[in-house]
């Protein structure tokens, strides 16, 4: 790439962060941080499913991924934040049956998957592991409302970009107290 090339292309970059950022400075900002984020909510919005998506597949599906993974766990992620599914647990959170309802719908859906790729070794033996992890958490929670990063991820043995896609699928919330995060399930639980 030439001098004028590269010029150019900052250029045209700079003019694209430009019509943004004054777009966001002529409505406005609101600049009130928050403490917490609710996965709950944040997995019914679109960017967020494809961002979980993505996090699964990186964290699980190793390199020479192929492409029908990422649309296998794009179609269960979508699966879970689904609007149907969120209609379904708004009703189902009187009852306290929400997290069971991710759990299961979420649990099923990767067996299904085990089960079809069964010549498929190295696939299989990702979706079989995200099972595994999603067995984990689930084991774990039972008996905590939340529990520190750290903690959490030497008690379960695991890195931290393996579960923390997953407790943003089944919707949990992450507190922020200045540099600790802290891991609530959801009430429902």
């Amino acid at each position: 790439m030439s001098t004028s090339e590269f010029d150019e292309r900052l250029e045209e970059t700079n003019r694209q962060l430009d019509r943004v950022i004054d777009a966001v400075v002529e409505r406005g900002y609101d600049d009130i941080s928050e403490d917490c984020d609710d996965y709950s909510t944040l997995i019914e919005t679109f960017e967020f499913r494809k961002l979980v998506t993505l996090e699964l597949y990186e964290a699980y599906f190793l390199p020479r991924r192929h492409e029908f993974e990422l649309q296998l766990l794009g179609n269960v992620v979508d699966a879970v934040a689904s609007n149907q599914l969120a209609m379904y647990l708004a009703c189902a959170a009187v009852s306290g049956v929400v997290g069971n309802a991710v759990y299961d719908l979420l649990k099923r859906s990767l067996a299904h998957a085990v089960y079809k790729l069964e010549t498929v070794k190295r696939s299989r033996d990702a979706f079989q592991e995200i099972q595994d992890n999603l067995d984990v958490i689930r084991t774990y929670f039972q008996n905590r409302d939340q529990v520190n990063a750290d903690k959490l991820y030497a008690d379960l043995g695991l890195k931290a970009h393996k579960v923390e896609p997953l407790l943003k699928l089944l919707g949990f919330r992450c507190h922020r107290r200045k540099k600790r995060q802290v891991w609530s399930k959801p009430a429902s639980w």
